[in-house]
């Protein structure tokens, strides 16, 4: 087979895939696996980690992972870190994750900067480097990576690796928030509860923890249900804001649960 061949059936399986055709991608893929296609195999990987037309393993996902990455595969890189960083399908091991993370970051792979700069935020399988960690967010952010973007403002906002700036952490949450993410959503609407960054407006601040809230995020359910029981931007509604807390309470957030014991201690509920 071709290599013009072999592109043209990796774009199939790609199709297949993601119509939801998963046993058919899953068969064209290990036709291409065993042929030594590295995409393939990456592909194989992440039908074993999801189960999508085979079986549901992580130690074989691992296993075509390794193969891809062990070809340069930079996906494959990146997510055989992930899978050794978290213990999945490989006995857990934080210095092989940042190595992984590390050959695949050096291909431009933005997820595995991301990934690399947390490591060096946090001090994982390598020594924590605060700078380092800044440099690494500021890069994949100014590609347009959306979790770096939050990432940046959070370091920002607590001046961890750089000078805190306020109103950089608004400005990098923002741009996050503007792609969906729901992380930057809250952040964005905790600057614009707080004026931090930017003016205090609870209104704002409402419009955008909804979205966040509307993506299940608990911090943020619990926030709005906060707004929303004391009516800070938003008209006072106790049972919408009993249902946000309940929300966040069933994900197994205590702060909001514990405001639900208090209100239903005092008979409010």
């Amino acid at each position: 087979m071709t290599e013009q061949q072999m592109k043209e059936k990796i774009k199939e399986g790609k199709e297949f895939f993601d119509n939801k055709q998963y046993k058919e991608a899953f068969s064209l893929f290990k036709e291409l696996s065993d042929l030594g296609n590295a995409d393939a195999q990456f592909m194989m990987g992440i039908c074993c980690a999801g189960g999508h037309g085979t079986e549901k393993s992580d130690a074989n996902a691992v296993q075509w992972f390794s193969k891809a990455a062990d070809q340069g595969n930079a996906n494959a890189q990146n997510e055989l870190g992930v899978f050794y960083q978290l213990g999945a399908g490989v006995e857990r091991n934080l210095e092989k994750a940042v190595e992984m993370y590390g050959k695949a970051a050096t291909q431009g792979n933005l997820e595995a900067i991301g990934h690399l700069a947390f490591c060096n935020q946090h001090g994982l399988g390598t020594e924590k480097n605060l700078e380092y960690a800044v440099e690494l967010y500021r890069a994949a952010a100014d590609a347009g990576h959306v979790s770096s973007q939050y990432q940046l403002g959070l370091c920002y906002h607590k001046g961890q690796g750089v000078q805190q700036d306020l109103k950089a952490a608004f400005d990098l949450y923002y741009k996050a928030a503007k792609k969906g993410d729901r992380w930057g959503q809250f952040h964005v609407g905790i600057c614009y509860y707080h004026g931090e960054g930017v003016e205090q407006d609870f209104a704002k601040a409402v419009d955008v923890l909804k979205a966040a809230a509307s993506q299940g995020l608990d911090e943020a359910q619990y926030h709005l249900g906060v707004c929303v029981l004391n009516g800070q931007g938003t008209e006072r509604n106790l049972d919408v804001a009993v249902g946000l807390l309940q929300m966040a309470a069933e994900q197994g957030h205590a702060e909001a649960q514990n405001v639900l014991n208090e209100l239903k201690k005092r008979g409010i509920t």
